[in-house]
């Protein structure tokens, strides 16, 4: 029984990547930086992005890098929401790729989000995508806040069959640089993990990372000298032994991830 419900997953999931991959070619190569952004500080630190339209983020001084392996389409980008249907409706039925952004101006997609096609998902691969924040002055008592989301697409959560997602927030206190390094385990100088949503990467059913949108605040501590005029912070999309047909376990199924309503404060 069990294979049958992950033999219907891989079939699921094979659908939603091929269709994931089609309908945003466009959105993954309009948010590509074709620079890294400027190391000089936010002048007032305080700041928050919506997401309203992930192309504008690297004149803002954002920066996407994807590390994961064997690399795929796509690391972060504009939110994804789809409906698609899949196989026979009395197994399967439509399938929501996604969610709708938590707060939105223009449309659904009005946040940023990272998913299975961040690495080749038919193999199985080492996730490590990273959206990293502008330089800003930070000091003990700053606070990150935002909300984030994962996609549930559980066949049989009784099954042990569902989605694993996990999403990371790392801080650099030591200069305003975005050196990450260039492997999937490589953290560079966001050598802090603020925020790290699933660590032993449960089921979505079993206490992962959160299926509704959540609220998520951080309060900075242990800032060197209690204050720095430039550090980072990044969201880093990190899962390994993870792909289409789960890993070398079987059991790791990544979905999407989805952020919004990023908000900085510099006290």
């Amino acid at each position: 029984m069990k294979k049958y419900y992950q033999l219907v997953v891989a079939g699921l999931l094979i659908v939603t990547v091929i269709f994931i991959a089609l309908s945003c070619e466009k959105d993954a190569k309009t948010i590509t930086p074709a620079a890294q952004p400027p190391a000089s500080p936010v002048p007032t630190g305080s700041f928050t992005e919506e997401f309203d339209n992930a192309s504008d983020l690297t004149s803002k001084g954002w920066m996407f890098v994807n590390n994961s392996f064997p690399i795929g389409e796509a690391g972060w980008r504009q939110g994804r929401y789809e409906m698609v249907n899949v196989g026979n409706k009395k197994l399967i039925g439509s399938v929501t790729v996604g969610f709708p952004a938590y707060s939105a101006s223009n449309s659904p997609h009005d946040f940023i989000s990272c998913d299975i096609t961040a690495a080749d998902p038919a193999s199985t691969a080492n996730y490590s995508a990273w959206l990293i924040s502008p330089a800003v002055p930070m000091k003990n008592g700053d606070k990150i806040s935002f909300y984030t989301i994962a996609n549930a697409l559980d066949v049989d959560p009784s099954q042990g069959v569902s989605t694993a997602d996990r999403m990371q927030v790392r801080l650099n206190l030591t200069n305003g640089s975005a050196a990450i390094g260039t492997d999937t385990a490589s953290v560079g100088k966001f050598s802090v993990v603020a925020y790290d949503s699933n660590p032993n990467t449960f089921y979505n059913a079993a206490g992962g990372h959160p299926i509704v949108w959540t609220k998520i605040t951080i309060t900075l501590s242990g800032v060197p000298g209690g204050s720095i005029p430039a550090g980072r912070f990044a969201f880093r999309y990190y899962i390994q032994n993870a792909g289409l047909y789960g890993g070398s376990t079987g059991a790791r199924y990544p979905s999407v991830v989805g952020v919004d309503n990023v908000a900085f404060v510099h006290n």
